[in-house]
């Protein structure tokens, strides 16, 4: 999960300048950490409205090269050798989950209710709304309230670890725990990083998403209906 910050900190001419991306156009949604650091991707939206999946040495807006995807960080170069450390700002979505965990107490380790929301064990049902507010409107917040990392079993990725998840979190509502591996979605294998991003967008308007999670060694079904 990424560290946030509020702003951006002035930095002496030798240090990189710490930011949270707003003064240069980049807002990082998320990251998957991978045990090859470079191959690390980030989620982010740039200024002109475009979520891409990047990483090493992918350039931004033209003018700022990835030089590394960290688990907290971005580090950026542009073309006149300044140096940039991006942070994502996650002050407002710890306190949106602060306010949400106060509102709505869990009633009990298997279920969790709120104003759209409903979970019993693994049946979890939401109405379009409340769906349409996490992946449509915050869906930047919801990509900071966890860390995924692949899963490698005989050099093949088999699913994303779940770690690092946020109390009061959309993960945590939803029953996950650090631990879990999220293995299959719909019918689809996690198999490789770029396969998940692709499928995250397609999760968008979904009323129906089944999810398999590795728990233990045992395999556990989840199901999600938008109604």
């Amino acid at each position: 999960m990424l560290c946030m910050l509020a702003g951006a900190t002035l930095a002496r001419a030798d240090e990189p300048v710490r930011s949270d991306g707003a003064d240069i156009g980049v807002t990082i949604m998320g990251a998957i950490v991978q045990k090859n650091s470079a191959d690390n991707v980030a989620l982010i939206k740039d200024s002109t409205g475009s979520v891409q999946a990047i990483k090493q040495d992918f350039v931004i807006l033209d003018k700022y090269k990835v030089v590394a995807v960290h688990p907290q960080y971005l580090d950026l170069i542009d073309r006149k050798g300044k140096r940039y450390q991006v942070y994502e700002d996650k002050f407002a979505s710890q306190l949106a989950s602060q306010k949400a965990t106060a509102a709505q107490p869990r009633t009990g380790a298997d279920q969790y209710r709120e104003d759209g929301f409903e979970r019993v064990k693994g049946r979890i049902s939401m109405t379009a709304l409340y769906r349409d507010n996490l992946v449509k409107h915050d869906l930047a917040h919801v990509l900071m309230q966890a860390t995924a990392e692949p899963v490698l079993e005989d050099g093949q990725v088999v699913g994303f670890k779940i770690f690092q998840i946020d109390d009061g979190s959309i993960f945590a509502k939803a029953g996950l725990v650090n631990g879990d591996v999220v293995t299959n979605v719909n019918g689809q294998d996690l198999t490789s990083v770029a396969g998940a991003v692709q499928l995250l967008q397609t999760l968008k308007s979904a009323d129906h998403i089944d999810v398999d999670v590795r728990r233990g060694g045992k395999t556990q079904h989840m199901s999600i209906d938008v109604r």
